[in-house]
């Protein structure tokens, strides 16, 4: 089975929310992955097509997750871009090719918001709680091809990472398309990366979503009681015209 995951990585309620505005393009969730596998048959592979800027980093940890708890094999295939979260949580597939063209992007976890500054300290001490488990993730890959200090350093810096490099460094392991590893490789380049240049939809911001969705369920509400107000109503006139009668 393969399943094309492309643009922003989102909590699934989030998912769910755009769905139902009939928003289809754009974003996955960890519910797409989790469908997935629920339907794969016995021995058969689930292929993830990645192309993302990434996204929530707890919804990155449970794919990563999902996908080690995987029973049938796995592979990722980085078809443009496999940014952020999106980089990580593939690190659990069995394998990871990545298309010539194609490229990673690792960074340390973002995130803020205001409050005093015990709050702020505390906001810091997660975000380096997060850098430490993505890091766990992109060494145990590696498998010592980097030391854990080099893709610290990676991660600070925010790197790109070229296919090649990418294999280099034990983040992947091989490239799709690539004439000097494979000689028919652009022959299967031509069909495993036939969607390379995906345009991403932009999104409507999900706070317009969630507004709306509270403006939706308040007029339903207001209409029930109407609705209700004129049953009560057309019953009192009921009754008062048997009483009359």
């Amino acid at each position: 089975m393969t399943l094309n995951l492309s643009g922003e990585l989102m909590s699934d309620d989030w998912a769910e929310l755009y769905r139902d505005f009939g928003y289809e393009a754009g974003f996955f969730c960890p519910g797409d992955v989790r469908k997935a596998m629920a339907q794969l048959t016995d021995g058969e592979e689930l292929v993830l097509e990645i192309n993302s800027i990434g996204g929530l980093v707890d919804g990155g940890a449970e794919i990563y997750s999902l996908i080690e708890s995987c029973k049938n094999p796995t592979r990722a295939v980085i078809q443009s871009m496999a940014a952020s979260a999106a980089s990580y949580m593939i690190m659990a597939c069995d394998r990871i090719d990545i298309c010539l063209p194609a490229q990673m992007m690792i960074h340390c976890a973002r995130g803020g918001a205001p409050g005093n500054s015990r709050e702020h300290r505390q906001a810091a001490q997660c975000l380096d709680t997060c850098d430490e488990a993505i890091l766990n993730c992109y060494e145990k890959r590696c498998a010592g091809k980097l030391s854990r200090e080099k893709l610290r350093a990676m991660m600070e810096a925010e790197t790109y990472i070229g296919a090649r490099d990418a294999v280099s460094y034990g983040l992947a392991d091989g490239v799709v398309g690539d004439a000097e590893e494979d000689p028919d490789g652009g022959m299967i380049a031509a069909s495993v990366c036939g969607n390379i240049v995906r345009a991403m939809r932009v999104l409507p911001d999900i706070g317009l979503l969630k507004a709306k969705r509270e403006q939706q369920q308040s007029d339903a509400q207001r209409l029930e009681l109407a609705r209700e107000t004129l049953r009560f109503a057309d019953l009192e006139g009921l009754e008062s015209g048997l009483l009359e009668a």
